[in-house]
């Protein structure tokens, strides 16, 4: 049996979304865990605590936790991961990248964003660089880029 690893409410099989908080379900599914793997052969990626990892392959990233009331869908789903608790807002902040450099942008956030140990102002870009650690609210990921020598 799957649980939401959110909320921890036991999932039926097949169930994307969990019933009690809505947050979309990444368990260990044929289509997520291939994700997973094209997550790994990416140039760039955001490593959650817990190791999962999202590629960053867009122009635009954005971090942040669904809603689906508010009709909210950021590309990485932060919800998953206790976001509410953790004080991840639902549109948090946004990866960008022009070509082969990469930035943060805090989109307002309630409880801010933090690279490595200084704290962005909200619509103003702050570049990574590998092995950046980021904080969105109290949630910890770290950015890799492997073209700038992070390995994958």
């Amino acid at each position: 049996m799957n649980y939401c690893l959110n909320c921890e409410v036991e999932l039926e099989q097949g169930q994307e979304l969990c019933s009690e908080c809505a947050a979309k379900f990444v368990g260990n599914t044929e289509e997520n865990t291939e994700e997973v793997m094209d997550a790994a052969e990416a140039n760039a990626y955001l490593e959650i605590d817990n190791g999962d990892r999202y590629d960053i392959d867009k122009g635009e990233t954005v971090l942040g936790r669904t809603d689906p009331v508010e009709d909210i869908h950021p590309d990485v789903d932060l919800g998953i991961y206790k976001g509410f608790d953790l004080g991840v807002s639902r549109r948090h902040a946004v990866i960008l990248r022009e070509e082969e450099q990469y930035s943060l942008e805090d989109l307002g956030s309630t409880n801010g964003t933090i690279v490595n140990r200084d704290k962005i102002k909200p619509g103003e870009k702050t570049s990574l660089k590998e092995g950046d650690t980021i904080f969105l609210g109290r949630l910890k990921a770290v950015f890799h880029n492997a073209e700038s020598g992070g390995g994958v």
